[in-house]
This record gives structure tokens, sequence and C-alpha cells, in this order.
């Protein structure tokens, strides 16, 4: 599972603590806010004037706590537990126009251009309903991971056929960034179920796939220790599990790949000649 970060903090919205982008309750008077770690007291900070991104501050503060570090300045507090009134949790129902934004726990993630993708769609003119589309798409749940399953008709790794599934994670080949439409972020034939390590090194391009015959062989970077790697079941040459995938799917399956591949190369120093 992946870690919270101090995009998103914690709102007393319909008598719940929920996850929530910083960014969607900029402006909003009165609502209770806390750290989703500490569960300490914070304040939302409006973007400023030099570029500063929204975040939040604590106004007390565990010094344990992981995401205790304020943007800007150095503060010190100790921690004070947040209380919650009735009245809070009464008053708390009139941001239920908050719910479509809120996120579960499992989607939450520790990766800065994530957070910054999630915060681009909340700015956009999509629906609720849209937004809540893409965004699962981004961090690999939703329809998006759904249809990587269908297109590749398991739910196993498709590089060490691991099967569990709370190990695996739907992993966009063409980056979720790049992707000109909706369209092309929810289509299962831009992703990979991967294991989390694996997803890791291929969403930062570290490793890709190459084309050889009617298979896809892994391929490494060369920095990479190649010893470290087969200790994790990561081995140059490796095919990917295209077997199940249909004629069409695979045609296109390959056109995304070297998309990732030409990034590879490019970020590798690879030789193209």
């Amino acid at each position: 599972m992946l870690k919270l970060t101090n995009t998103f903090c914690e709102a007393l919205i319909c008598g719940e603590w929920r996850l929530i982008p910083v960014e969607s309750i900029l402006g909003e008077d009165g609502i209770i806010r806390r750290c989703p770690e500490c569960h300490a007291a914070v304040k939302l900070m409006k973007e400023g004037k030099d570029g500063q991104r929204p975040h939040f501050d604590h106004d007390k503060k565990n010094p344990e706590c992981s995401l205790g570090k304020s943007v800007g300045k150095q503060i010190k507090y100790e921690h004070v537990s947040v209380k919650v009134a009735v009245k809070d949790v009464e008053d708390s129902v009139k941001f239920e126009n908050l719910l479509p934004h809120c996120m579960d726990r499992s989607e939450v993630i520790n990766d800065g251009d994530a957070c910054e993708d999630i915060i681009d769609v909340q700015t956009t003119l999509l629906s609720d309903s849209e937004k809540r589309q893409e965004i699962n798409a981004r961090v690999g749940q939703g329809k998006f991971r759904q249809e990587v399953i269908r297109v590749w008709g398991s739910e196993t790794c498709a590089l060490t056929l691991t099967p569990v599934k709370e190990m695996l994670i739907a992993s966009h080949i063409k980056a979720w960034r790049n992707c000109e439409n909706s369209a092309e972020r929810l289509d299962g034939v831009n992703g990979i179920l991967l294991c989390a390590h694996v997803a890791g090194l291929f969403d930062k391009h570290r490793i890709t796939f190459k084309k050889v015959g009617r298979e896809f062989r892994l391929k490494l970077a060369d920095d990479l220790d190649k010893t470290l790697m087969a200790q994790l079941g990561i081995n140059g040459g490796d095919a990917l599990a295209t077997g199940r995938m249909n004629k069409a799917d695979f045609e296109k399956f390959g056109d995304y790949l070297t998309h990732h591949e030409n990034i590879f190369n490019q970020l590798n120093d690879v030789n193209m000649a």
C-alpha cells in the first residue's frame, strides 16, 4: 500500500474523517482538518506569490510525525490530539459536496508527479464522476485496473506471474500525464499489472520491454545491479505473459510499449543506431 503525503489531509465530513486533497478545500470555513498521520490539527496554506504550492502546516504536531516539516520555515510544536464536539459532527454535514473528491486510504500515494496530476484533474471541467475515474486511473485503481485485468486475462503480475493481488499495481505504459485524452488514460491496453517493485522501475523508465519476434522481453538500465535485480525476480530477457491477449489488443499494446521504450532509450542514453 502506498504512503500518505502532505498533499492530503483529513477532514470531518458527514461525521466521518475522510482524506481530502488539500487544494479542494481551500477557502472553506469551519471545516475541521487534521494530519492524516498523527491526527494533530492542521491549517491550510494557500499558494504563495513566490510559486509555493498549497500545503498544510501543523498547528500542533508530534515530533515523530513523518509529515511534520512545514514548508518554508521551521516550527516546533508538541502533539495535541484533536477533540471533536457533537456540534462539529453536525456542522460537518454541510461539506457533503466534497464527498466526490474524497480519497480512500488505499489510493493515496507518495509520488510527487502523481500528486501534481491529481491536482490537475481537480481543476478541470470534468464531472465529479469523470474526475473520480481519472484519479482512480492515475493510481492504478477502479475502471482502469479492471480494464487492464480484462485485457491481460489474468490478475497476476505480467512479468513474475505473482498472483497476490495486494502486491499488484496497474501501471500506465504511456504515462498518465502524457495521454492525449481520458480514453487513453482509461485504456486497459495502455496498462500492465505488475508487482509494486517492478512497477516502480517501469514507471520511472528504469526498465522497459522490447519486442522480439512475438514476445516482449525485459530490458534493464545499464546501471542497475543485475545480481540484485535477479534476487528480486527481475531478469533481463524475461518475457511478458501476453498469451491471453487478443490480436487487436496485442498490436495496440506494442504501439504503447514502443512509446515507453523510446523514453527509456533517451533517459538511459541507449545507442539508437
